[in-house]
């Protein structure tokens, strides 16, 4: 099976991340609900869908975008 980026974060994972769909630009706390299979540049890599806490509509990032979110929630855990 063809590895691709983002194959270690499922569904479930809490993020912390820049909403992309706000003019506020303002960093906001969520989770990992659903991820589907794409291709960027060729390459193959995860869509992530993020619920953000109190939204009802999802928002979709790529894989660095998640990344980033995934480290700054896991560094409140301390």
């Amino acid at each position: 099976m063809e590895k691709r980026w983002g194959d270690e974060w499922r569904p479930g994972v809490r993020v912390r991340m820049f909403d992309n769909q706000d003019r506020a630009q303002i960093i906001r706390d969520g989770m990992i609900k659903k991820r589907s299979w794409g291709r960027d540049r060729g390459k193959p890599i995860w869509w992530f869908e993020v619920l953000f806490d109190g939204d009802t509509e999802v928002r979709v990032y790529g894989p660095g975008q998640i990344h980033v979110g995934i480290e700054n929630a896991q560094k409140d855990k301390f």
